[in-house]
C-alpha cells in the first residue's frame, strides 16, 4: 500500500515539474534543462517501479 502512495507522491512532483516546464516554455519560449529532464526521466522509472511492486504485493497478500 506504501507502493501505491509513494507512486502517487512521485507523479503530483512529476505533474508538477510539467507545468512548470509548460509555463516557462509559453511564458519565456525557453525548454527544460537537462537536468530537469533526467528529473523526469527518473520519476517516471520510479512511479512504475513503485506500481509494479505495490500491484504484486496487493496481488500476493
Amino acid at each position: 500500500m506504501i507502493n501505491i502512495l509513494f507512486a502517487i507522491f512521485l507523479f503530483g512532483v512529476l505533474c508538477a515539474i510539467c507545468a512548470k516546464g509548460i509555463y516557462r516554455a509559453i511564458k519565456y519560449k525557453q525548454s527544460l534543462s537537462v537536468k530537469e529532464f533526467a528529473l523526469l526521466t527518473a520519476l517516471v522509472m520510479g512511479i512504475m517501479i513503485a506500481l509494479y511492486t505495490g500491484g504484486n504485493s496487493m496481488i500476493t497478500n
